[in-house]
C-alpha cells in the first residue's frame, strides 16, 4: 500500500531518512523536468533538482504537514530556478538555449511520422516555447507548474501563494494570451477544458 507523501514528510520531519529518500525518489523526475522546462540545459537542471531536493531535506523542521509536500518542493525548486535565471547572462540567449535544446530532446522522442511533419511540428514546440518564455512571470508559473510538472490547480495556487480561482485566471489569461501570439493551433498540449 503507498503511503501518500505528507504522511512519509512527516515521518522524514521526525528523522527517519528512508522516507526522505523515498520522497526523493517519487519526484526527482519530475523535479528534473520542471527545472529543464524552466533552464533548459540538462546539467542546470540535474543540478537545480539536486539541489532543491537537498534544501528541502534541510529545511524538513520549516515543513508545516498539514500542507501538500509537492507545493512545498516545488515552490524550492522554482526558487532554485529563479537563481540560476538570475545567473544567466541573458533572458534572450536562455530562450534561445532552452528551444534549442528542447528541440533536440522532442526530435530525439518523436513519432517518426516523416520528416517533414517532424519539421513542422519541432517548429510548432519551438515557437511554444518562445512564446511562453515570453510571458510575465504571473502568467508563466502557473503555465509552467500546471503544464510541464504536471502540477493539479491546488498544488500550483499552494506553491505559488495563490487561491486555486487565480491560478485558474492566469492559466486562461495565459493560453489566451498565447492564442494570440501564435495563433489558435499551437495550444499547450494537455489543455484540460474547465479545469
Amino acid at each position: 500500500m503507498r503511503v501518500d507523501d505528507e504522511t512519509l514528510a512527516a515521518r522524514a520531519k521526525d528523522g527517519d531518512e528512508r522516507t526522505f529518500e523515498e520522497l526523493a525518489l517519487r519526484y526527482s523526475d519530475r523535479l528534473y523536468a520542471f527545472c529543464r522546462a524552466r533552464l533548459g540545459s540538462e546539467n542546470d537542471a540535474k543540478d537545480s533538482a539536486q539541489d532543491a531536493l537537498v534544501r528541502a531535506y534541510r529545511s524538513l523542521p520549516s515543513y508545516d504537514s498539514s500542507k501538500p509536500w509537492s507545493a512545498w518542493v516545488f515552490s524550492i525548486a522554482a526558487n532554485r530556478v529563479k537563481s540560476r535565471y538570475a545567473a544567466a547572462s541573458s533572458a534572450e540567449r536562455l530562450t534561445l538555449r532552452v528551444s534549442a535544446e528542447q528541440a533536440v530532446a522532442d526530435e530525439a522522442s518523436a513519432d517518426r511520422s516523416g520528416p517533414e511533419a517532424e519539421a513542422l511540428r519541432i517548429l510548432a514546440a519551438e515557437e511554444l516555447r518562445s512564446a511562453v518564455a515570453g510571458l510575465s512571470a504571473s502568467l508563466r508559473s502557473p503555465v509552467e507548474l500546471y503544464y510541464f510538472a504536471g502540477l493539479d490547480v491546488a498544488t500550483v495556487a499552494a506553491a505559488l501563494g495563490l487561491g486555486a480561482e487565480a491560478v485558474k485566471s492566469r492559466l486562461l489569461r495565459a493560453r489566451r494570451r498565447l492564442g494570440r501570439i501564435l495563433g489558435d493551433t499551437a495550444q499547450p498540449d494537455g489543455c484540460k477544458k474547465g479545469m
